[in-house]
């Protein structure tokens, strides 16, 4: 007689690594929002884009950081249900970090990348009900 295949290890949640990260995602767009407004050197003012200039960059960016702060303080107080709205923030920000590829590809590509492991973290995590 064959022996009963062993227990599944439980999943694990990762939904406050989820929170925490899309916190500092909103830090991390809140100061290239505020490059781009400023005028700063490390973003070119003469990059214009199809849908304007950078000034609009930096306001749709800001608007963006709200919005994530917003969604990673929802992962973080347990409301699990409404898993749609960090979803609908981080792929928002994914293509919203290929438009500043040009200026700092490595920086754009790391925040790309932590984006889809959140991402990943948020739709794979266990329904709690």
């Amino acid at each position: 007689m064959a022996a009963p295949p062993p227990p599944a290890a439980p999943r694990r949640n990762l939904l406050p690594f989820a929170g925490v990260a899309l916190v500092l995602l909103a830090l991390f767009n809140g100061l290239d929002a505020m490059a781009a407004l400023t005028d700063s050197k490390v973003l070119t003012g003469t990059d214009r884009y199809v849908f304007g200039d950078l000034h609009s960059l930096g306001w749709t960016v800001l608007a963006l950081a709200i919005a994530q702060g917003l969604a990673g303080i929802r992962l973080l107080t347990g409301d699990l249900p409404s898993r749609w709205f960090p979803t609908a923030v981080l792929c928002a920000n994914l293509f919203v970090q290929f438009v500043f590829l040009p200026s700092y590809p490595v920086w754009s590509l790391l925040i790309i990348a932590i984006d889809v492991v959140v991402l990943w973290a948020v739709l794979t995590a266990p329904d709690l009900r």
